[in-house]
Parts: structure tokens; sequence; C-alpha cells
């Protein structure tokens, strides 16, 4: 599977089978309703409000709070080993628009990310994306990034950090662009490939 662009060395030992088998009960037995809520899916970069040289690659496991109100889990990328690095809060224009004046400058607009093609859904077909997407378009992010894996800090260190959106053509660095292609490539081979396994395995069970 596909790994993130940002290597990150977190210090520990490998989980343990104990661990292992103790996540494994529990997993069972407890319920995980806010999770279960996540229903998307989103890519998009971030750069730190002070430094737009300092960009990140997220990957955003979103769930709606209400029509106007989504919140997203961050992650470095997604594959089952990606570290949590922050959170974003969606919020529609007409919610946006009743923000102190202090608050705002802290959000950021969805419309270049969406209408530019660097925020998307991975692996979604291009109808379904759309449809949502159009939504998004119309949106305003609060990001908080807890973890500068960009800067290969082992760890959350130091302050929480407002990040902030692209907003025109020609701000994403290349390299970022072109590791996201490499992911986004890995990821639709390793779909393609789950599919197709899934067909085989319904065409034996039918013989």
């Amino acid at each position: 599977m596909a790994s993130s662009c940002h290597e990150v060395e977190v210090p520990g030992k490998p989980t343990e089978t104990g661990t292992a088998l103790l996540e494994t009960a529990t997993g069972t037995i407890q319920g995980f309703a806010p999770l279960g809520q996540i229903h998307q899916h989103l890519c998009a970069f971030h750069f730190y409000a002070d430094d737009m040289g300092r960009q990140v690659e997220a990957h955003h496991f979103c769930a709606h709070l209400n029509e106007d109100v989504r919140q997203c889990l961050i992650f470095d990328g997604p594959g089952a080993g990606a570290c949590l690095i922050g959170v974003e809060y969606f919020v529609s224009e007409p919610v946006f628009l009743t923000l102190p004046d202090e608050e705002k400058p802290l959000w950021h607009s969805h419309e270049f990310e969406v209408k530019g093609g660097v925020l998307f859904m991975p692996g979604v077909p291009g109808a379904v994306e759309r449809r949502d997407l159009e939504k998004v378009c119309r949106t305003y992010g609060k990001t908080v990034h807890f973890w500068q894996v960009d800067r290969g800090d082992p760890l959350p260190l130091g302050l929480p950090q407002i990040m902030m959106a692209l907003t025109r053509e020609g701000q994403l660095r290349q390299d970022l662009a072109d590791c996201t292609h490499r992911i986004a490539v890995l990821i639709l081979v390793w779909r393609r490939s789950s599919a197709c396994r899934s067909r085989r395995r319904g065409r034996t069970g039918r013989t």
C-alpha cells in the first residue's frame, strides 16, 4: 500500500503480540461511533500560515456534523501506518460569514483548491466526486497541525500550527505534486487488484 510523502522515524519498539491481541479484543468489544461516521477521504495540501514554503500533503478523513459543518482527521498518508498530524473543520459560507472578524483570518477558502484540482477524492468516480466537491468549493476550513512531519519531527513537538490552503497556480511544490501522483497511481493499482481478487472469489464461490 502507498506510504506518505513525508518520511518520519517514530521512536519506540515494534508492537508486541500481546498488545495486538489486546487491541483485537477491545476492538471487538467496544464501539467507535465517532469514527464510524467518517465517510470521505479528501487529499489536499497545506502550508504553514507563517511560511508558504513549508508544504504538507494532507489526507483528510471526514464526517458531517450537519449539512453545514464537517470535521476531519488529517493524516500524512493514506496507508494504515500513517501519522495523525492534525484536524480541520469545514463550514459553509453562511456559517463562515457569522464568525467574528478577528476569527475569519484563521480560516481559508476551498474554492481554488477544488477548481485547481489540488483538493480531490482519491479513487472516487468523477461524477460522484464532482457532486460533493461542488459543495466543498463553497466551504471554508480551519486547520491545525500538531505534528510537523515535513521537518522530520519524530513526535508532535512545539506549538500547534495554523495551516492555510493554496490559492493560485504555481504555489504547490513540484516534489509534492510528483509524490502524490505516484501515491494516487499506487492506490488505483491496489484497488483494481483488490477488485479483481473479489471477482475471482465470487466466480469461485458460484462453481
